[in-house]
Order: structure tokens, then C-alpha cells, then sequence
């Protein structure tokens, strides 16, 4: 069995900002990026998983990403806002409908695209966080052409194994 998730990697001045303050926070090793599907468990070949991603993508084209501005869930994560657009919750409905008909635990709370910054965070570690947050401001938008697949590996991180790109 074989732990994925699915995620649309960010442009590099973004990314480059974002996981400096993803390493000053201690998040989790795994690039800056924005989760369309989070980790489930796949039992067959990582090929046969392609396949089927690929399929769910075929109607979708490229679209644009952008937001603004900080927000959190609670006092334990800190993120970076992301505008849910209709063209990213339809990437997020038809991946999500593809995975389950192939018998996919896929999580059924309600979409809300964020770019993680710190997560498991302490009362105190959130206001210090929030502190150290003071003055940065996020204002970007992109085009999303792809998503990628990340694999939980044996060395107990998430790196990513191919990118699928959207057609159009």
C-alpha cells in the first residue's frame, strides 16, 4: 500500500518565501504547495494512479490561482489564503469523484485551498508565529497548468513523484 496526496506546486519566488517561513516554523518536510486532495492510501501501482488522475483531468484547462493575505484554522495552523475559485474546486470535485469511484477514501470536508505555513501549533507558538508574520502580506495569482502527485516515502517524507499536466 502506498500513501499519496495531490497538490499544485507554487511558483518560485512564492515557494522560495513561503518555505522559509515553513523551515523558521518547523511545518512538516514537504515543499510550500497547495493541497487539491489530501494524503489517502492507494494499493495498487503508482502507473495505475496516473491513469486515472490523468482521466479525471481530461475536460480541465489551466486556469488562474491567486490570494491574498494571511489566515488559520483556530490557533494550531497558520496559512496563506488561496481564493476557491470555480475552476479550482472543479479540479478539486472531479479528482476527488475520480479517486472515490476507484474505491478512494477521499475526505469529504469542505474545500478550503490554503498554503500551509506552520501547523501543530501550541497557543504560544501561534501568537509568537503571528508575530513573526507581522508585515508579510501575500498578493500573488499564477497559472495553474498542472498538479502533482506526492508519495509518502520510506524515509518518512513527502516528495513528488510526477506532475500531470491539465489540458487546454
Amino acid at each position: 500500500m502506498y500513501d499519496f496526496f495531490i497538490g499544485i506546486r507554487l511558483p518560485k519566488e512564492l515557494e522560495e518565501v513561503c518555505e522559509g517561513y515553513r523551515r523558521a516554523f518547523r511545518a512538516p518536510r514537504t515543499v510550500a504547495h497547495i493541497t487539491v486532495i489530501a494524503p489517502f492510501a492507494w494499493e495498487e501501482g503508482a502507473e495505475t494512479l496516473q491513469e486515472l488522475l490523468k482521466e479525471a483531468l481530461q475536460p480541465l484547462a489551466p486556469f488562474r490561482i491567486s490570494g491574498s493575505g494571511l489566515g488559520s484554522f483556530g490557533t494550531r495552523v497558520l496559512f496563506v489564503n488561496v481564493d476557491l475559485t470555480s475552476e479550482l474546486e472543479q479540479l478539486h470535485r472531479a479528482l476527488a469523484r475520480q479517486l472515490r469511484q476507484a474505491g478512494v477514501k477521499v475526505d469529504r470536508r469542505p474545500y478550503h485551498p490554503h498554503i500551509t505555513l506552520a501547523t501543530r501549533l501550541t497557543p504560544g507558538q501561534f501568537a509568537r508565529y503571528q508575530r513573526e508574520l507581522e508585515g508579510f502580506a501575500p498578493d500573488y495569482s499564477f497559472r495553474c497548468d498542472a498538479i502533482s502527485l506526492f508519495e509518502f516515502t520510506v524515509d518518512g517524507r513527502w516528495r513528488e513523484q510526477t506532475k500531470i499536466g491539465l489540458n487546454g
